[in-house]
């Protein structure tokens, strides 16, 4: 999936073929993490941190500050001739669920997701969106269950515009949580894990196989039996494994609490194995801070896919 603005219907927008090298960029809070990968090899890890917010609930405040530190930061790596993939943040992000005809036409299907999002206070002209089918609707064989992705028409421009200041292609402009919970279920032997982020971009828990949930808690001022107890009611009803990821500096700890407390198999989220030669990575990385470059990598990923 993929939001791209100005187009029939955005989903299209996959450019056509994968790109050589690809610089996944996840911006978060005052900083951002970049991942590049040229033919499907994990060449370089890096982060930029700005100093002051630049982007906040995945809006891009600043972008004057976050398209010069990030020039003078590709300047600094010697990046040429890459596309780059970015994250439509998950806080930017409203699911619908719609029932529509099987039997739609690529046209029809639109114009009906459309007139559903404006009977819902969603004014088309001012959002972006992208719709991924799950499958034949429960009792209704000739209806199909569609997921509906819309975000603000002015982040994903901003985005635009900040690659095309880089002077970068835009190779995929993917669902933050769709994209980061589909790398990371990969790695693993079953695809039912649920997927949980927790960092300065926000925190939220991905069901299988599309469901997300926000959650009010916060790195910075929440405390953990907090965060037990607002999952606590989709835990009953999720299955029995939980993948953490994101920059909280204190995921092994939560994972330790969950699979105490809640009675479920956590851990923090491996990498797939074909990510395992990781390349350069920064000056001051480490295992423990892995899970802060997830985001990136999985971007990455999908523009070289």
């Amino acid at each position: 999936m993929t939001f791209i603005p100005s187009l029939p219907r955005w989903p299209h927008a996959r450019l056509v073929s994968p790109a050589q090298a690809c610089i996944g960029l996840d911006i978060a809070g005052d900083r951002a993490r970049l991942a590049l990968m040229r033919r499907r090899r994990v060449e370089r890890l890096a982060e930029q941190v700005f100093g002051a917010p630049v982007c906040e609930a995945g809006q891009i405040g600043d972008f004057a500050l976050l398209a010069q530190g990030c020039r003078e930061w590709l300047g600094r790596l010697r990046i040429e001739g890459a596309a780059i993939a970015m994250a439509v943040p998950a806080a930017c992000i409203t699911t619908t669920r719609l029932i529509l005809p099987a039997s739609s036409g690529e046209a029809q299907r639109l114009a009906q997701i459309r007139a559903e999002l404006a009977a819902h206070g969603l004014p088309p002209d001012d959002i972006a969106l992208d719709y991924r089918v799950l499958g034949p609707a429960a009792g209704s064989p000739d209806d199909v269950d569609i997921l509906v992705l819309s975000a603000p028409v002015m982040v994903v421009e901003d985005r635009l515009e900040l690659a095309e200041s880089l002077g970068l292609r835009v190779q995929a402009m993917a669902p933050e949580d769709i994209c980061l919970a589909g790398f990371l279920r990969g790695a693993q032997p079953t695809a039912d894990a649920a997927v949980l982020h927790l960092g300065a971009g926000g925190s939220w828990l991905s069901l299988p196989p599309a469901e997300r949930l926000p959650l009010q808690w916060q790195p910075a001022s929440g405390s953990l039996p907090a965060l037990l107890g607002e999952l606590a009611p989709w835990l009953q009803r999720s299955s029995r494994r939980l993948l953490l990821t994101g920059d909280h500096h204190e995921l092994p700890a939560v994972a330790a609490a969950l699979s105490k407390y809640a009675d479920i198999a956590a851990a923090v989220a491996a990498l797939p194995a074909a990510f395992a030669d990781l390349g350069t990575l920064p000056a001051d990385a480490s295992d423990r801070r892995l899970p802060a470059f997830h985001c990136a990598l999985a971007l990455a990923a999908t523009g070289a896919a």
